[in-house]
């Protein structure tokens, strides 16, 4: 029987070399810190697996991240495909190839990828999640494997497949896996496999249980330095402007919040480009008029950041002349349908609430405007989400609401409630919708 090799093709961790996508947020001293990171652990689930030979082909010189039991030959010079084609030179039999960006990977996991192309396919490829690929198999080293394989573009993973079949070669499928390319992928990573070296340098210097925090702003100058003030550690103010002419942009940035700008007027637009600015695995929502304190961001936050809830919402407590008498029964009457047509058990559709970015990306919520809470709550309980409410404090806002403050704004509210409410009837009866 043929002997079995894990190839590794890795980049010593050098400042201003390695993790460049992650510079910014971190420094390049501190990315390189996560690619060493990342290198260990990758070296070690390979040190665990059942390979015959452990070959590693590095650009750089070895440090103490190297455990024993490889073999290490410098990489050639040239392209990327000639750098690859020209390691698998080393594989004498059936063999698999890995980065250094999957950290998350196990011994047990590169023993099942190795053991395709050991006991029979051709080929096996795992892709990435971004179209890249991160584990490449094959029964025996081909010289063309790699030839005019465009690399590192969202296409990658197809075109190798393309070119493997080419070859004449059957191509099995691995797993798919996210790999570790910038600030966003390192939280998902050491979300994955929170007990690796790569997440304890990714909680260090990321904050992987950090949240972002949306707050939707409209000339909202006076009260920003009070809700940013008040922001707990841990969660960063993602101010995003929605065409303020009092200078509220200005006065987030000067105490240090990130600002976005929409030039799209709505708040559900303000909503979703926070959304899609955030980088922490969740993220929460709350007004920045000073009538929702964010101390109590936490409480509301807790439930998703353990697991136990996929959305959680804070059901507002109004004190006295905090919410006008029409907005409670206004809530109140929405809760109700929100029951109704979707099961979801909540009293509020308040705007504090938090929930995994991957997954209300994925929701689809697509109103632009005032419907956009009441459309998340309803996409939520209709595709099974586990809501929790949560009671928060609701004080008198600072300034005039910009929806229930003027006629105009309120009955905009209302016509794109409704329209969300119908819409939400028609999914959770489809054939009577159709009737």
């Amino acid at each position: 029987m043929q002997r079995t090799h894990l190839l590794v093709v890795a980049k010593s961790p050098v400042p201003g070399r390695s993790k460049t996508r992650l510079t910014p947020p971190l420094t390049p001293e501190g990315a390189a810190e996560v690619a060493e990171a990342a290198l260990a652990d990758t070296l070690e689930a390979a040190a665990g697996c059942g390979a015959d030979r452990l070959l590693l082909a590095l650009d750089g010189g070895p440090g103490p991240w190297l455990p024993p039991g490889f073999e290490v030959f410098a990489q050639v010079d040239g392209t990327f495909n000639e750098r690859l084609a020209a390691a698998w030179a080393h594989v004498e039999g059936p063999g698999l190839q890995i980065g250094m960006d999957t950290p998350q990977v196990t011994p047990d996991l590169l023993d099942a990828a190795l053991a395709v192309v050991a006991e029979g396919a051709d080929a096996a490829l795992g892709l990435a999640e971004d179209g890249g690929w991160w584990a490449l198999g094959l029964a025996r080293p081909h010289p063309e494997a790699f030839a005019d394989v465009p690399m590192s573009t969202g296409d990658t993973g197809r075109l190798q497949r393309k070119q493997l079949e080419a070859l004449g070669l059957e191509v099995a499928d691995l797993p798919v896996l996210r790999d570790l390319d910038d600030a966003g992928d390192a939280r998902a990573v050491a979300a994955l496999a929170p007990r690796t070296r790569t997440a304890g340098r990714v909680r260090d210097l990321l904050g992987a249980n950090a949240v972002d925090v949306v707050l939707p702003v409209l000339d909202e100058r006076d009260a920003i330095p009070w809700v940013l003030e008040r922001m707990p550690e841990g969660y960063r103010p993602i101010v995003v402007d929605n065409g303020s002419t009092d200078g509220s942009a200005e006065v987030a940035a000067k105490l240090g919040a990130r600002v976005v700008s929409e030039p799209r007027r709505g708040f559900g637009a303000a909503c979703f480009a926070g959304l899609n600015a955030a980088t922490a695995p969740v993220v929460a929502f709350m007004d920045c008029d000073a009538s929702l304190d964010p101390r109590d961001l936490p409480a509301v936050c807790g439930p998703v950041l353990k697991g136990d809830a996929d959305l959680a919402l804070g059901a507002r407590k109004a004190s006295r002349g905090a919410m006008p008498l029409h907005g409670r029964l206004a809530n109140r009457y929405l809760a109700r349908q929100v029951r109704r047509t979707c099961g979801a058990a909540v009293t509020d559709i308040g705007p504090m609430r938090a929930a995994r970015r991957e997954d209300l990306l994925a929701l689809g919520t697509a109103d632009r405007r005032s419907g956009w809470p009441l459309e998340m709550v309803l996409r939520a309980g209709l595709d099974g989400w586990r809501i929790a409410e949560l009671p928060v404090p609701y004080r008198p806002r600072t300034g005039r609401s910009k929806v229930t403050g003027t006629v105009g704004g309120t009955l905009r509210a209302v016509r794109d409630m409704r329209a969300q409410l119908a819409r939400a009837r028609a999914a959770a009866n489809p054939k009577r919708s159709h009737q």
